[in-house]
């Protein structure tokens, strides 16, 4: 029964650490900063996302320009071979002009994609320049939210290291299989122990079976709530 009463007592300073540290992380101005870093990651992954597809771009229109050359070059060289060396027949002429036309369609392909291409290069630069200056924006903000945060988080740090280090002082003494599974629990359930009240569980307010009474009675065992899963203290 002296160990659980330590528990309980050791219960007491840990809650009250934990509540401060609860407090600084669920700091309104803390979900703020967390929200404007995640925001500046965001924007950094989209903007190198850009650069890649720039590059790529880039690629494609180093090879279309000189596809474009090739066919530019080839129609040339059909108009010429039409006007010095004339076609002797209709089948000939035939087959000469729909070579020609299939230069043509190309010449006319490659320049639609490399408007294309210019315009997602127009586009790129814009939301390149979009996406820096909302991030720097977002860091300028962040600079000074973080210092504002430092500042006033100062002193509740302190105080929180102080309430943790009451907290450890009660746990000296405490039979580590005690502790063990007062950890386990807290893990599922806040605060991790409860009172026993009139035979009922003063976390959930719900009645024990007598086997458990005896249990908590004789005080050799750690007995759990069978509902909410505390650790039962008379």
């Amino acid at each position: 029964m002296e160990a659980m009463e330590m528990l309980w007592s050791y219960m007491k300073e840990d809650m009250k650490a934990d509540r401060v540290n609860n407090e600084l992380r669920s700091s309104p101005l803390r979900q703020k900063l967390e929200k404007t870093r995640d925001y500046i990651l965001e924007q950094q992954k989209s903007y190198k996302l850009i650069e890649e597809q720039v590059a790529i771009h880039a690629d494609r229109k180093d090879a279309i320009q000189d596809a474009l050359t090739r066919a530019k070059d080839q129609l040339d060289n059909l108009l010429n071979t039409f006007e010095t060396n004339p076609p002797k027949d209709e089948e000939s002429a035939a087959e000469l002009l729909a070579e020609a036309e299939h230069c043509r369609r190309n010449l006319s392909s490659y320049e639609q994609e490399l408007r294309r291409i210019q315009k997602d290069a127009t586009d790129f630069s814009q939301r390149s320049a979009t996406i820096r200056n909302s991030t720097v924006r977002a860091r300028r903000e962040f600079d000074q939210m973080k210092e504002t945060y430092t500042a006033e988080s100062e002193q509740r740090k302190q105080e929180y290291a102080a309430l943790r280090k009451a907290a450890d002082a009660k746990a000296v003494g405490i039979p580590y299989d005690l502790m063990a599974v007062y950890n386990s629990v807290k893990r599922q359930i806040t605060p991790p122990m409860a009172r026993l009240v009139n035979g009922q569980c003063s976390g959930c307010n719900t009645s024990q079976p007598s086997a458990a009474l005896r249990k908590i009675d004789a005080g050799k065992e750690i007995v759990e709530c069978e509902t909410c899963g505390r650790i039962l203290i008379k």
